[in-house]
């Protein structure tokens, strides 16, 4: 099951994602334990949204949900 992210919320990576088994890019892009804030969602897609990796306010990037855990839902 995706859980869908809202703007303003922050995620974690899981700790068995794919990524982290298989990319060495993505663990040096992302350590195990940093924050994403989410930035914006794709309304065409329950599985896609883009995000901000906490302490790197340079690059948006797109992230597929499932490799993620909610860690604070945003405040409405």
């Amino acid at each position: 099951m995706n859980m869908v992210f809202k703007v303003g919320d922050l995620v974690r990576l899981k700790k068995d994602s794919w990524w982290v088994k298989r990319s060495q890019t993505f663990r040096e892009m992302i350590a195990g334990d940093s924050l994403v804030l989410v930035t914006d969602s794709l309304e065409e897609s329950d599985r896609f949204f883009y995000g901000i990796i906490c302490g790197d306010s340079s690059k948006v990037h797109l992230w597929s949900s499932d490799q993620f855990d909610l860690v604070q839902e945003a405040v409405q």
